[in-house]
């Protein structure tokens, strides 16, 4: 098995040579003749943008006893888009991230207001709007018995699960059926002054005829109401031989539901810090501990885990604390110390961060730094470009770049420093956004407002394991398949993406990786330069087989 596997490896790398050989611009070369670029990224320009076919990540193995795979709403993995990309522009991806982070905002104001403490009795009555929409990943779940298929976005700044149910009073158009619980043997409502209805807030519950009635609504004049209910929950596990089942699942049954631009996903399963959401109901089952990996573009597939990992699989997470309690804070805050651009520490107050706190959030799309903070990376990172053409600002992310003129570029390594010293390097993918076309790519942070909090949105995240701990009251980051040191070189043929390799440093190891897609399957893993053998990663970890 392992002569097998060497030699699979030496053809694999042939064929690469052959196809960077005879395909024009697909693979990416260094840009200046013996130059070395020990803190900068080496990409082909052409691997910024998404593919127009399906790149489904083939996950490796992890202890986890659920598994859940993401994909993004607009791109051609998506079975609400029937294969085909419908990528929205990024003025409109802005638009709507800027509602989000809006959103965000106003809770926090009132959390201070009331000091400093998250009722869970209280409403907010806060804009909704695109509050979760702009998340863009959703999964797919069954509910019921037999189960019916329903999409949801997941949401770790959200605490309750809703989907439409059927009869409608008032229902948006979403693709798909909508949930039927007369079609459900295991469905039952929730009486009015049961634990169950309690655990909704005061003014987001009222009673109809001794059953538990949900209403929630928002400052922007949307709103969903039903019935709060309880049923059978499925969704695979890991190996995708067997199923994680959850009964009596708490979920809100809306029958009366006005526009909220889900663009045609179904409804929204909530992983906040509150009773009500997934993480806490399936406490017992998974220990309050999930994490994901976002796909590295629109065109890749990613994952969401739950269940605990064995000491094994998280020995390459590192973690940071959460500062906050559920009582103070319903968002998951960390306590950023420090950035770097090009492997140059920026000179940067540590109270620029603390006075404003921030939060890691799986909805927020593009990364919100306090201005100060802002400010000193822009200036870094603009330095560090300026071979290229800079072509101004997109909407409110400010600075791009035009490059159509080459075929690969130098992109400077951005690093995130943590409470307890933790380091995050972000993807090259997590760094610089692209229009349809490259004559505008873009740092994907911007500045937030002063006094907001500071958010780190899923650009950043793409291609890293981000590992929630609730009740440990820490976050984690490691490699989430494609984390890491060392660059892509990814082989195309025409349109369909061949492979796509890295190289990059663990624990003293070098990893060759191997893979078809985003956060994918398979590395090759080498020690001193020589074939140990044939590892399956997950999160840096790995597994010989043969």
């Amino acid at each position: 098995m392992a002569g097998f596997l060497r030699f699979l490896l030496q053809a694999s790398l042939l064929l690469l040579c052959l196809l960077c050989f005879s395909l024009e611009n697909t693979c990416a070369e260094e840009p200046g003749e013996g130059q070395q670029y020990p803190h900068s990224h080496i990409v082909s320009v052409s691997s910024l943008l998404p593919s127009t076919v399906c790149n489904r990540s083939r996950k490796g193995s992890i202890s986890s006893k659920g598994y859940l795979e993401l994909v993004h709403m607009h791109g051609p993995c998506s079975e609400l888009n029937q294969g085909r990309a419908n990528i929205p522009s990024w003025s409109e991806i802005l638009l709507k991230d800027q509602a989000r982070i809006r959103s965000i905002n106003s809770k926090r104001r009132y959390m201070n207001s009331e000091g400093n403490q998250f009722d869970q009795t209280k409403s907010t009555n806060l804009p909704f709007g695109y509050d979760s929409t702009i998340t863009e990943l959703y999964a797919k779940i069954d509910i019921g018995t037999p189960g019916q298929s329903n999409y949801v976005i997941l949401d770790t700044g959200s605490d309750i699960t809703w989907i439409q149910c059927k009869p409608c009073s008032r229902c948006f158009k979403q693709r798909g059926p909508i949930f039927d619980p007369s079609k459900s043997s295991t469905i039952r409502t929730i009486p009015c002054k049961s634990s169950k209805c309690n655990q909704l807030s005061v003014d987001n519950r009222g009673c109809v005829s001794n059953k538990c009635f949900y209403d929630i609504s928002y400052g922007d004049g949307s709103f969903s109401n039903g019935y709060f209910m309880e049923d059978r929950l499925t969704f695979p596990t890991d190996n995708r031989k067997s199923k994680f089942v959850m009964n009596n699942y708490l979920f809100g049954c809306g029958r009366n539901n006005s526009e909220v631009d889900q663009e045609g996903s179904i409804g929204l399963m909530g992983l906040g810090r509150s009773p009500t959401s997934f993480v806490y109901q399936a406490a017992s089952k998974l220990k309050k501990y999930f994490s994901y990996c976002v796909p590295s573009d629109y065109s890749s597939t990613g994952y969401l885990t739950f269940g605990k990992p064995d000491d094994i699989n998280s020995k390459y997470i590192k973690f940071t604390p959460i500062p906050t309690t559920p009582q103070q804070s319903q968002y998951y805050d960390i306590i950023i110390t420090g950035i770097s651009v090009a492997g140059k520490k920026l000179a940067i107050k540590s109270t620029v961060f603390t006075d404003v706190g921030a939060i890691v959030d799986s909805g927020t799309v593009i990364t919100q730094l306090p201005p100060e903070a802002y400010a000193a990376m822009r200036s870094a990172f603009r330095k560090e470009m300026a071979r290229y053409k800079f072509v101004g600002a997109n909407e409110n992310i400010d600075t791009c770049y035009d490059f159509s003129s080459y075929p690969t570029v130098v992109i400077p390594k951005i690093s995130f420093f943590f409470e307890g010293g933790v380091e995050l390097e972000v993807d090259v993918k997590g760094i610089m956004v692209a229009n349809p076309d490259v004559k505008k790519v873009c740092l994907g942070f911007s500045a937030a407002g002063d006094g907001e909090v500071g958010i780190l949105g899923n650009i950043m995240q793409r291609s890293i394991q981000v590992v929630y701990d609730v009740d440990g009251r820490r976050i984690g980051f490691g490699p989430g398949f494609v984390g890491g040191e060392g660059d892509w070189l990814r082989v195309v043929w025409f349109d369909f993406v061949v492979a796509d390799f890295r190289w990059w440093k663990a624990a003293g190891f070098d990893f060759l990786w191997w893979e078809v897609t985003g956060c994918g399957f398979g590395r090759w893993v080498w020690s001193d330069l020589s074939l140990d053998g044939f590892g399956v990663a997950v999160g840096g970890v790995f597994g010989f087989e043969g």
